[in-house]
């Protein structure tokens, strides 16, 4: 295993050269530590919103969803991603890229300037991004356990070090570039697999058809509730347009059509990677290893005994990068949640660029280190439980933002209603207080979309200053 290790060590080693080399200009400046001074072209930022969705789960997780609950289920869940980018670039790109800050909070508390958004909004990002970054790293460890020899725990705590030392370091700069060779690799590795695999196996209808007639299971719907494959669906079409960290990239684009372009763009390549892991690898996987105790561990087990030392130490980097660029870019988000969001505006003004640095630097490395501790008794299924963790988000804020940008009615009532609400009732739903026999996410949504109506209705009009900052965005 020399080999793979050498391999990781460099891969590793240059993310961490980035990170200092991007510090020089980020730790003196807002801006470029938030959103890289905004200037990210549409190519590069493309690659880097799709490395940042791409996670962990999206080359370990999805795998194992598919090996484990079907190929439906992972479809429908993909399918809501597919719509969430289309919704994102249509509803939000332009207007949020013309609001010009640097958060999701910086808009939600602008257009509903209450207490309780400001600081709410925040504290459910944290809770939700630090559940996302654990089942992130459980990806890192497992790969690295499988692939390299490495106990797991170990390989949490390099993982975890190398990507708070370049996010802390070098903010979005070094994310940006991190996530563009990561997104490369993410890609070459997954789309390569399949294609090696059919060369060897068949066409993927054949490979389909044997698969199936081994584990019928693997293409069946009807052994899952629909409520459960409208709430993947769901979550992920309405996370995308208002999630943290793909929002944050939507500030660093050029100007709103580059923003735009970008998602679609990255939209593209993330479809053609997920379908070739979901429609070709999970098929020969669940072939060669029938009664796989971690359902997580599928692709591994495909590289391990389909590819030699020198694909494996590539896939192993591979994987590391789709952790790593997700992680990232959310440890980003929920270091903006407390030190822009929360902290910003207490010591904006009082204190100096360098104790916000420090401040920055110093939430990162907490977040990191919490997430570390947590992982190292990580969940079964990966990607059912950061989606879990991401409804929350979704139920929450995608009707205040949906609605404060495209609604004249949407009011301050009807904006704090709505984030509240749809909190309120997912988590409700959510952890089985109450059963109500459809998925979280849809109930929660109705109930934020049923405040944020009888508050536009009932409450205040909005004030025509208001309404005129919100038609300008859309200019």
């Amino acid at each position: 295993m020399l080999l793979e290790r050498i391999l990781v060590g460099v891969y590793l080693a240059a993310c961490i050269g980035i990170g200092i080399w991007a510090s020089k200009r980020v730790l003196t400046s807002r801006s470029e530590y938030w959103v890289a001074g905004r200037r990210i072209g549409t190519v590069v930022n493309s690659m880097a919103i799709m490395a940042a969705l791409a996670s962990g789960g999206s080359i370990i997780g999805v795998m194992g969803l598919a090996y484990a609950q079907g190929i439906p289920a992972t479809l429908a869940l993909f399918g809501g991603s597919v719509v969430g980018f289309s919704l994102a670039s249509i509803l939000v790109a332009r207007p949020l890229r013309n609001f010009g800050k640097f958060t999701i909070t910086d808009f939600l508390s602008f257009r509903y300037p209450h207490a309780l958004v400001r600081y709410l909004v925040p504290i459910l990002i944290v809770i939700a991004f630090t559940i996302y970054i654990v089942a992130q790293l459980k990806a890192a460890g497992i790969a690295a356990e499988a692939l390299l020899g490495i106990p797991y725990n170990t390989a949490l705590a390099i993982a975890t070090v190398v990507f708070v030392v370049y996010v802390s370091f070098g903010g979005m700069v070094a994310i940006t570039w991190t996530d563009v060779i990561q997104g490369f690799l993410m890609v070459l590795v997954v789309v390569g697999t399949a294609l090696v695999l059919v060369w060897r196996a068949g066409s993927p209808f054949e490979i389909m058809s044997q698969a199936t007639a081994v584990a019928p299971e693997l293409g069946q719907v009807a052994h899952r509730p629909v409520s459960s494959y409208l709430g993947y669906f769901v979550i992920w079409a309405t996370a995308i347009p208002v999630i943290p960290h793909i929002v944050m990239r939507v500030f660093t684009a050029r100007d709103a059509d580059s923003a735009r372009m970008s998602l679609n763009l990255s939209m593209l390549v993330y479809s053609v990677m997920i379908l070739a892991a979901v429609l070709v690898v999970v098929p020969v996987g669940r072939m060669d290893f029938p009664g796989l105790q971690d359902a997580d561990e599928l692709f591994l087990r495909v590289m391990e005994t389909q590819f030699p030392p020198l694909i494996r130490g590539i896939a192993v980097a591979a994987v590391l990068a789709a952790v790593m660029s997700t992680t990232d870019a959310l440890l980003l988000a929920c270091s903006s949640a407390i030190a822009h969001d929360i902290l910003g505006g207490v010591g904006r003004g009082r204190a100096s660029e360098r104790t916000l640095s420090i401040v920055r630097i110093v939430t990162t490395w907490v977040i990191g280190t919490a997430a570390l501790l947590w992982a190292f008794s990580p969940p079964e299924l990966i990607t059912q439980f950061y989606t879990a963790g991401v409804g929350v988000l979704s139920s929450s804020l995608f009707v205040p933002t949906v609605a404060g940008l495209w609604w004249k009615r949407a009011n301050l009532a009807g904006g704090v209603g709505a984030v509240l609400s749809g909190a309120t009732v997912y988590m409700v739903v959510q952890l089985g207080i109450v059963d109500v026999g459809m998925a979280p996410v849809v109930v929660a949504l109705t109930a934020s979309a049923v405040a944020m109506i009888l508050g536009g209705v009932f409450g205040p009009r909005e004030s025509r200053e208001m309404v005129g900052h919100i038609e300008a965005l859309h200019g």
